[in-house]
């Protein structure tokens, strides 16, 4: 079988083309050219890949616009399921109403811690940063018990006490211008006699003063005479009347009439008792109709005319009871009241006049002599206390009904304060209204309901400054001055005190009246207040901390004790009323245990003063704190929480 060969399969110059195809490929197969379906390809292309950028472009804006909406998404849903929170070693957590409560971590569960005072959730912020204080709060510091005897640091209760303003000031004594009178002739003539004849003599009411001649005056007589002689008795009234009209007492006529002829002379008579200050005549004068001829005063009363600064002016009012002195007659007093307070104010002095009227019993008081006049003003009757009781007693006088209807935003512009920790209302959240013996309540905030119920009297008596009985009173040395505000420190916690901002009265008896800032029942540093002033000063951080704040992120979470170093033994920390009363909550056996005790080792405050105390047991014995909060730094270093409450050991 023989194989059926291409005949050209083997040569090599098959697939070569020929000169001559290779001269006419071009013209038999020409090149390609774009068709109109790929350039639209090719368009859309480009724009795709514009548009992506554009895209690109406007998420990348769109994230960093709503950066913080995706962040805050992001926390809600990493959030653990059991309502937890997420906190970094930074932050802290903190009570705003008594800041000595502080937590560097959530409670098991992620749960927001609550304060064990008032029950309220706690605040977060960074460690190490200082809280934003209360309205009308200035400064804040906590000292130790130790520190606190060390400067010998003494707190007083704000109480209401009946002041009384004393004012004194100076006048000169002058005539009572009521008691003046003068003696003027009403017809002229000439001056025949005096009956007194010297400046300064003593006359009584309707005594002679001097005789006048008047041709006018004999006239006016004839033309009574006749006009009784005739048949007209209207003729006759008419010339009584004008004698009248010419000084000629009554007494006098009725002798004319009698004696049936005319006297030409006219006897002038002085109208009031008291001194002939002025006589302008003398005999033989002649006198015309209107001249005045003596000036007489009645010195059984006198006026002291006075001068009080413009700041004093509101305690000086008309009926005012005064005393006065004068140096001619010392140990003398002279009573009286006001009689004037002139309604205006001398530009150059600024000073207003005040009139003094006193009797002048043996004309011991001259027109001329120089007076020291005392005043004294009951508090409740200078603004604005007086308002404030006449509030108080419209309040108290109305209906019961009428008090607890009354609509909330009424009564926090009324009340304005809470009388269980003193904030302004609205202050830390939406005002609480709550009922204490049928009088309806603003509170702060719902954890001052129990302790509204605990102690109703006490907390109500809180809503006035003023009473009855007197105002609200600081002492002296409890108020520093700064220059542009006064500033009261406020115990509010054992050691932990306020620089509160007050407005005040006129000082009174070594004491200050308050119109603001402060409550009845307040502890207010006394002795000692310019030294809490000066560590606020001198520390200005340590102004706005208190014990159990977190240190800086940086110091680890260390707590810090603020211008004070902490006390040991069972000495330090007093035990108040109500820290008693929290140790009462205890069986019999721990709360021994606990008064021996005393005070947390891990905050040096009193135990009792967050609440009833928290017991654990530290190496089988028995330890109290002043809240379930301190039991992680004690297990911490359970030796140091031990030795902090033992007695230490004195040396001979």
């Amino acid at each position: 079988m023989t194989d059926h060969i291409h005949p050209n399969a083997h040569d090599p110059d098959h697939d070569r083309p020929s000169t001559s195809e290779a001269a006419v490929e071009p013209s038999e197969h020409p090149r390609r050219r774009p068709s109109a379906g790929n350039s639209i390809w090719f368009a859309f292309k480009a724009i795709e890949v514009r548009l992506r950028f554009i895209a690109l472009l406007a998420g990348i804006g769109l994230v960093l616009g709503y950066w913080d909406t995706i962040k805050n998404y992001w926390d809600k849903w990493t959030r653990p399921a059991d309502g937890g929170v997420m906190v970094s070693t930074d932050d802290e957590f903190y009570c705003p109403m008594h800041p000595s409560v502080v937590r560097d971590k959530p409670d098991p569960g992620g749960a927001i811690p609550k304060c064990p005072i008032c029950g309220m959730p706690l605040s977060k912020r960074k460690k190490g940063e200082l809280p934003q204080l209360p309205e009308g709060i200035v400064s804040r510091v906590q000292l130790s018990p130790y520190r606190i005897e060390l400067a010998g640091i003494k707190t007083v209760e704000a109480t209401r006490r009946p002041l009384t303003l004393d004012l004194r000031t100076v006048g000169y004594v002058t005539i009572d211008e009521r008691k003046q009178s003068r003696i003027v002739v009403r017809a002229s003539g000439y001056v025949e006699k005096l009956f007194v004849n010297e400046s300064f003599a003593q006359v009584s009411a309707g005594e002679p003063l001097t005789q006048i001649y008047s041709p006018e005056l004999y006239s006016a007589v004839q033309e009574l005479l006749i006009a009784r002689r005739g048949s007209s008795p209207q003729l006759a009234d008419t010339a009584a009347e004008k004698l009248r009209l010419l000084g000629v007492a009554n007494t006098e006529i009725d002798d004319i009439i009698r004696a049936g002829k005319a006297d030409a002379r006219l006897i002038l008579r002085s109208l009031s008792s008291g001194h002939l200050f002025e006589k302008h005549i003398v005999e033989g004068d002649h006198v015309d109709a209107g001249q005045t001829l003596f000036d007489v005063a009645d010195l059984s009363t006198v006026w002291i005319e006075g001068e009080v600064y413009e700041r004093d002016a509101a305690q000086v009012y008309r009926g005012q009871t005064v005393k006065a002195a004068v140096d001619a007659f010392p140990g003398r007093v002279f009573e009286g009241r006001v009689r004037l307070v002139h309604p205006h104010i001398e530009t150059s002095t600024r000073t207003v006049r005040v009139r003094f009227e006193l009797d002048n019993p043996g004309h011991m008081l001259r027109p001329g002599m120089f007076a020291t006049v005392s005043l004294k003003t009951p508090l409740l009757d200078t603004e604005p206390f007086a308002s404030a009781v006449r509030s108080l007693r419209e309040r108290n006088d109305g209906p019961r009904s009428e008090r607890s209807t009354i609509d909330d935003e009424s009564l926090v512009a009324a009340q304005t304060f809470c009388p269980v920790t003193g904030a302004k209302l609205g202050s830390r959240g939406k005002p609480i209204r709550a009922t204490a013996q049928g009088r309806a309540v603003m509170l702060c905030c719902a954890g001052c309901e129990d302790t509204l119920a605990e102690r109703p009297d006490y907390y109500l008596q809180r809503l006035s400054t003023v009473s009855e009985d007197g105002v609200l009173a600081v002492p002296e040395q409890a108020i520093i001055d700064t220059g542009n505000m006064k500033i009261a420190y406020v115990e509010r916690d054992p050691g932990l005190f306020e620089g509160v901002a007050v407005t005040l009265g006129p000082l009174s008896d070594g004491y200050y009246p308050v119109i603001d800032g402060l409550l009845p029942g307040d502890r207010i540093a006394a002795a000692g207040a310019f030294l809490v002033d000066a560590e606020t000063r001198l520390n200005p951080a340590a102004a706005a901390a208190y014990f159990g704040a977190s240190g800086t992120p940086s110091s680890g979470g260390s707590s810090t004790t603020p211008s004070a170093t902490r006390a040991n033994g069972p000495t330090a920390g007093a035990l108040s009323e109500t820290n008693r009363a929290h140790l009462a909550k205890l069986s019999e056996p721990d709360r021994k245990l606990a008064e021996q005790q005393r005070h947390c080792p891990m905050t040096d405050m009193p135990l009792g003063s967050m609440g009833v105390p928290y017991k654990m047991m530290v190496q089988g014995k028995p330890l109290f704190l002043c809240c379930e909060g301190c039991k992680d730094k004690v297990n911490d270093d359970p030796q140091a929480a031990l030795k902090k409450i033992q007695p230490k050991e004195t040396t001979p």
